[in-house]
């Protein structure tokens, strides 16, 4: 897995945004207690400062509110977010005119809220994106409002803020990022086999049987081929166990190029295979098999001493209304070992017909 692609990249892009979706709310909620409250000390510090400013400052935290309370479903999260920011710093700088310099006020706690931006969206782009209407309003009230001696101040904010929002999401972002990888990589363990690429059992297991309950819902076919490399043990005893390494890799590669997009192979085994064909009734799993078998047996096995070609034995089955995941398998693994009793490099199909071809 290449994590520097561009899938991966917009997998991660996102998670990151999902991230921003579920915690907008309750950060979003905090931030307008947050105003709410420096609204009331303002209210102690300067008791003449009319109590209608608290009521402006609770109507705005209301319409900031529904940048957060929005079904899941609305705009982007980044605009959300550049929303409350927008309202919520405009509640602040409204009810801290009336105070003497009452803008320098409000900057301790805008800088608070600005720089924590960079614990909930810790990617560099859509954090300056939210912050920068902000710091812009504030720089622009800094330039009108102050003696132009306290305005720096408030710019140096403005500056300041973003960029700890900036340093506190870039390491927030790598660990995030180096967690997202261990993640896949565990995931990809646990669904593939390490050796040939395959599904893991389990993971062919909870694939075939939830496209088991769709041909059962739907009555739509569904059929299992059981593979196994004939002479396998041979091979190994002959040439080593990395050549038999190198078959049963040959084999998964041989299966992915050959089958359907739709279809999907695991390894179940040492040198046993199942390939679910989901929409495959018997006469097309049996040309699928018989493509598979051929192209196998056809294929000169990488790294062998000398030109050493294998085969490979087929059970195929396929599913009955009512018939579950564990005997449609048993079904197709005695097919296989019908094919194998035949004279191997067959394909064998379970059922009424009892069909053996190779």
């Amino acid at each position: 897995m290449d994590v520097r692609s561009s899938a991966p990249r917009r997998v991660f892009e996102r998670r990151c945004e999902r991230y921003l979706r579920r915690l907008l709310p309750g950060f979003g909620s905090v931030f307008g207690i947050g105003v709410l409250c420096d609204g009331l000390w303002s209210q102690l510090v300067e008791s003449a400062q009319s109590p209608a400013s608290l009521a402006v400052r609770a109507g705005l935290v209301a319409i900031a509110s529904f940048g957060y309370a929005m079904p899941r479903s609305g705009p982007q999260p980044v605009a959300r977010a550049s929303f409350v920011y927008l309202v919520h710093a405009a509640a602040l700088a409204t009810t801290a005119r009336p105070l003497a310099d009452g803008l320098l006020h409000a900057v301790p706690s805008l800088f608070v809220w600005m720089a924590a931006l960079g614990l909930v969206e810790p990617r560099p782009r859509p954090c300056l994106n939210i912050l920068a209407p902000t710091a812009l309003l504030y720089a622009a009230l800094g330039a009108f409002m102050l003696p132009s001696a306290a305005a720096p101040a408030i710019w140096a904010a403005c500056v300041a803020a973003p960029a700890l929002a900036l340093a506190l999401g870039s390491r927030l972002l790598h660990l995030r990022h180096d967690l997202w990888l261990r993640e896949r990589q565990l995931l990809r363990a646990c669904r593939y086999d390490s050796l040939s690429g395959a599904l893991s059992r389990q993971y062919l297991m909870e694939l075939a049987q939830h496209d088991l309950s769709l041909a059962h819902r739907h009555g739509r076919p569904l059929s299992v081929a059981m593979l196994d490399i004939d002479h396998f043990k041979a091979v190994n005893d002959t040439y080593g166990h990395a050549v038999g390494d190198a078959v049963i890799r040959a084999l998964t590669a041989t299966c992915v190029k050959t089958l359907r997009a739709t279809d999907y192979v695991g390894r179940i085994g040492g040198e046993e295979f199942v390939c679910v064909l989901p929409e495959a009734g018997a006469d097309e799993a049996w040309a699928c098999a018989e493509r598979l078998r051929d192209a196998f047996a056809g294929q000169v096995i990488p790294g062998a001493p000398r030109e050493l070609r294998c085969s490979v034995s087929i059970g195929l089955a396929v599913h009955r209304d009512t018939q579950d995941w564990e005997s449609l398998l048993r079904e197709a693994d005695g097919a296989m070992y019908r094919a194998k009793a035949a004279g191997r490099n067959r394909v064998a199909m379970a059922g009424p017909a009892l069909a053996v071809a190779g």
